[in-house]
């Protein structure tokens, strides 16, 4: 049929041409007998310049650590005037500009009258892929150190607990040990989780109007302690005028803790940290500037980018995955933003700043600034029902609601639950969604179609914290959806609530 309109040989010629690989035909001893235009947009060679030899002394001349690579030691090279086949393989070659670049390539035999007379070579530049691959491979590596660190001193002071043997002060000091490295933990975790969030479009901003001075001093507080320990100054300067953005504040607040989390990590002990927020009409402009280890110019055109940290400390050192800057990025972008970053070179400190939509002065609420987060205090007890299968989990959650002055039954079963649930009357229930057997989504419909549970507070404490497991969850009769380790402001915000007024899902 495909006769009718085109001779093969123009259709095969024009499939060559249209292609984005590379291609050229040889005969059985190497030479180019033709090429397409992806192979001189490619290698810059074309026909007429490799008319004198072979094309493999053109483009795979030398191995990477530039020893001579003859044509006999060639995979290609080695199957000229065979009939042999060469698929997927990863070799680098050269452009014409003496620039190697990596490939994937292939060659085919043609034959005439069975005896193989031409060779088909096709060549896909591989380069970014390669880049791509080696710095996933750099990221898994950072990912198993980052989360093996914490795992040793969380290890050693369970031991210690076991044992049985510390007294007070001993064990307030491994149970700090443990909450601090559980935190870092799950700061990693929350990264990684954002970054793909935000990859998919799946994060939902609160927006209100916000005071930025507020935002910039709760991010400073959460890297106090940092800040403390590496012996910094911070100072924060305003210029007059309004200050108010309008968005999610919690997203604010993780981009400048981001950002002055890294000016701490990278600045030598009892360094300077500057911020300075600048008012101007439509706009809010904060600089964080600090007097650290600064950027290279190559470094500074790609901070932004995910795990870049791995080449700018590949000692691991200062910790963390090199994913905070691109968060911080993609979340400013969100709010309609820019974010830059600027270095005099290494050694010379760096200077990050974040452009925002300002709100006219008139928008901006007046008991928006200074608000601060505090634990509530239990309005009344609850009777709380927590169900998880990791015991220990279960067995820490309900010490901390006992200890917010709570009482509590632990389950381990969700058959059991929901026979006690049948059994007693609740006010609240905190389910893990992953239970063996009858999972914690069946086990909350059940609940929630028992009489004396109806208007029960139903809250899932889990370890899934997709967009879509929040929304399943919450079509399954939950109230609210927490990610383990749960906040305890949060937990404790929704079961003040709860005993106040009927829950509000979230």
């Amino acid at each position: 049929m495909l006769n009718r309109f085109m001779p093969l040989q123009d259709l095969a010629l024009a499939i060559a041409e249209n292609s984005v690989h590379g291609i050229v035909v040889m005969d059985d001893d190497g030479y180019c007998l033709y090429d397409n235009r992806a192979w001189t947009e490619i290698t810059g060679f074309t026909a007429q310049d490799m008319v004198s030899k072979p094309v493999h002394d053109w483009v795979h001349h030398h191995h990477p650590d530039e020893r001579p690579f003859p044509i006999t030691e060639c995979p290609i090279g080695n199957t000229l005037g065979r009939n042999e086949n060469v698929r997927n393989h990863r070799d680098l070659f050269f452009r014409k500009d003496g620039s190697p670049f990596h490939v994937s390539c292939a060659a085919s035999t043609i034959s005439v009258d069975g005896a193989p007379s031409l060779k088909i070579l096709e060549i896909r530049d591989i380069t970014d892929d390669m880049q791509v691959e080696r710095r996933k491979d750099e990221f898994l590596a950072m990912l198993a150190h980052e989360l093996r660190n914490p795992l040793a001193p969380i290890a050693a002071a369970a031991d210690l607990l076991q044992v049985g043997r510390l007294d007070a002060a001993g064990m307030k000091q491994a149970s700090d040990v443990i909450s601090r490295q559980v935190s870092h933990m799950s700061a990693l975790i929350n990264d990684l989780l954002d970054v793909s969030r935000v990859t998919r479009g799946q994060i939902r901003l609160e927006r209100r109007d916000e005071d930025i001075r507020g935002i910039i001093a709760e991010a400073v507080e959460q890297v106090r302690p940092l800040v403390e320990a590496r012996r910094h100054w911070v100072a924060v300067n305003t210029s007059p005028g309004s200050t108010f953005v309008h968005g999610d504040r919690k997203r604010l607040v993780q981009v400048f803790a981001n950002i002055l989390a890294n000016a701490a990590k990278y600045t030598p002990d009892g360094g300077e940290i500057a911020v300075s927020i600048d008012a101007r009409p439509g706009e809010l402009r904060v600089e964080i500037a600090d007097n650290g280890i600064g950027m290279s110019e190559e470094m500074t055109s790609r901070a932004f980018e995910l795990f870049t940290q791995a080449e700018r400390a590949p000692d691991r050192m200062q910790g963390g995955l090199g994913i905070g800057l691109a968060l911080v990025r993609s979340l400013v972008a969100l709010h309609g933003g820019s974010v830059a970053a600027r270095s005099a070179g290494e050694g010379r400190g760096t200077t990050i700043t974040v452009v925002l939509p300002a709100v006219a002065p008139q928008a901006a609420p007046a008991e928006a600034a200074g608000r601060g987060k505090t634990i509530p205090r239990v309005a009344r007890p609850l009777k709380i029902m927590v169900v998880d299968d990791r015991r220990d989990a279960a067995e820490m959650l309900g010490m901390l609601l006992t200890s917010l002055g709570h009482r509590v039954r632990l389950e381990f079963d969700s058959h059991a639950a929901l026979a006690a649930a049948g059994e007693e009357n609740f006010d609240a229930f905190l389910l893990d969604v992953g239970l063996p057997g009858m999972d914690g989504m069946e086990l909350a419909r059940r609940i929630r179609g028992l009489p004396r549970h109806g208007e029960a507070l139903l809250v899932a404490v889990t370890g899934y914290g997709q967009l879509h497991d929040r929304d399943k969850a919450i079509d399954s009769g939950f109230d609210h959806h927490l990610i383990k380790p749960a906040d305890l402001q949060r937990l404790s915000e929704i079961l003040d609530a709860a005993a106040t007024e009927p829950a509000r899902r979230s």
